[in-house]
């Protein structure tokens, strides 16, 4: 076969459209930018369903948040609730609300295997079983 031949047959070739691997790798790329649409959509509409605040006619339950800084190297938070006299120790304690008890010097909040204690910046972890983690409030 020509020369000339072989180049007008390759160029007939390429005007016809996009090599198989072109093709793939542009369908890949379709479906991934779809993929991720949807997600973006279904992130908003769970976004939607999620009221920004308390319902309407209810005012915000009041919260306190203390950053510790603990002895064991690890850092948590204890969210209180005053107005419902209740805590919960984040990571630790994590879904466990702990009660304020009455009578205490400083606060003590006490669940039924965890109890957190405070003299001023100075806190106290108690698990049961274990020994406790002294820990400092760093905001």
């Amino acid at each position: 076969m020509d020369f000339r031949v072989m180049a007008t047959v390759a160029l007939a070739l390429a005007a016809c459209g996009p090599t198989k691997f072109e093709a793939r790798e542009r369908y890949a790329a379709q479906e991934a930018a779809l993929a991720a649409g949807a997600q973006a959509a279904a992130a908003r509409q769970a976004a939607a369903a999620v009221p920004a605040g308390p319902p309407p006619g209810m005012r915000p339950t009041p919260m306190a948040l203390t950053s510790l800084a603990c002895e064991d190297g690890q850092a948590r938070t204890l969210r209180t609730f005053p107005e419902q006299g209740i805590a919960i120790l984040l990571p630790d304690g994590e879904g466990q609300e702990l009660q304020w008890e009455r009578g205490a010097a400083g606060l003590r909040y006490a669940g039924p295997d965890l109890v957190v204690t405070a003299q001023g910046t100075r806190y106290t972890i108690a698990r049961a079983g274990a020994a406790p983690i002294g820990c400092t409030a760093t905001g």
